[in-house]
């Protein structure tokens, strides 16, 4: 077990049988897996889990959170690579599924050249991983995948493939289109959905500016009429650094002809008609909607609930 990272395989005829039924029953060993024995103080880790799947089924490949954690990934909230914020470690087979605590193998094959390896456990590429996630909804791991560069949005419509026979087209289209906005964060992703929903033209996500103080990304630009649109959540824009910083882009940015508008996720929430509104009328008209939605309209394309 030392010698595998805190997991072992026991076979049916395995001399080493009666003592791993001895420790389980002790409570020194947790039986994870149909044969497999991991460490009972080592029990609960994801990389634990992913080494456990992988000796019950060599065909099993690692996907979802675990996957992204594994490949580099910080997951949101966190500033070290942790990987106790994964609670649950996903994975394909071919041939078997099974669910315990903690483990979830799904049924199905993800195509041979969307697989690597991580440290010798087979693993599907971080685009199959975040597709996966996006078609589910979990668009904050998705946000977080795409600000850390570990996926980009032409990356995953190359991969699409890869969940093409476990989804219908139609989700993973608009899966991608989503992602296509490149959005950073999910409050990004909401603004970016109802400028789509309700006709906005001449806008660019996560557009870069370069200034004599350096280069900002904004979260929505609208180049010829050089306004920004920022989206300035309270965790990071509320710091005392965060709130400095804020003021000193403004000011970079205004000094460089751009008008900046700033919004809340709280006001995108409750009054998302009234945003779209006051953006309306500091553009250009032919880039302004034709029409315009009421609040519950938007908020349900916002959220997913309804089509663009």
């Amino acid at each position: 077990m030392r010698d595998n990272g805190g997991v072992v395989r026991i076979h049916r005829f395995s001399r080493t049988r009666g003592q791993a039924d001895r420790a389980v029953k002790a409570g020194r060993a947790t039986r994870l897996l149909p044969g497999i024995v991991a460490d009972a103080g080592r029990s609960d880790d994801p990389r634990v889990k992913m080494q456990a799947i992988h000796m019950w089924h060599r065909d099993a490949v690692i996907i979802g959170k675990a996957a992204l954690v594994a490949q580099g990934m910080i997951p949101p909230g966190s500033r070290t690579r942790d990987f106790s914020v994964v609670h649950e470690v996903e994975a394909f087979s071919r041939t078997r599924g099974l669910v315990r605590e903690g483990i979830r193998v799904h049924r199905w094959r993800v195509p041979r050249r969307y697989v690597t390896q991580y440290r010798d456990v087979p693993m599907a590429i971080p685009e199959a991983s975040v597709l996966l996630l996006a078609v589910r909804g979990e668009w904050e791991w998705v946000c977080e995948a795409l600000r850390q560069k570990l996926v980009t949005p032409r990356s995953c419509r190359v991969a699409r493939s890869c969940l093409s026979w476990k989804f219908d087209r139609h989700r993973i289209s608009a899966a991608l289109a989503d992602i296509s906005f490149n959005p950073w964060s999910v409050p990004e992703l909401w603004l970016s959905r109802a400028l789509r929903a309700v006709g906005f033209t001449g806008w660019h996500a996560n557009r870069k500016v370069s200034t004599a103080e350096g280069v900002f990304t904004l979260d929505q630009a609208f180049d010829a009429e050089r306004v920004g649109v920022e989206v300035d959540g309270r965790c990071v824009h509320g710091t005392p650094q965060g709130y400095e910083a804020t003021m000193l882009r403004s000011a970079s940015l205004d000094r460089h002809g751009w008008r900046m508008l700033h919004i809340t996720p709280t006001m995108l929430r409750q009054r998302p008609r009234f945003v779209l509104e006051w953006l309306s009328q500091r553009i250009h008209k032919r880039h302004r909607p034709k029409f315009m939605m009421s609040d519950q309209e938007l908020l349900r394309i916002m959220f997913g609930l309804a089509p663009a």
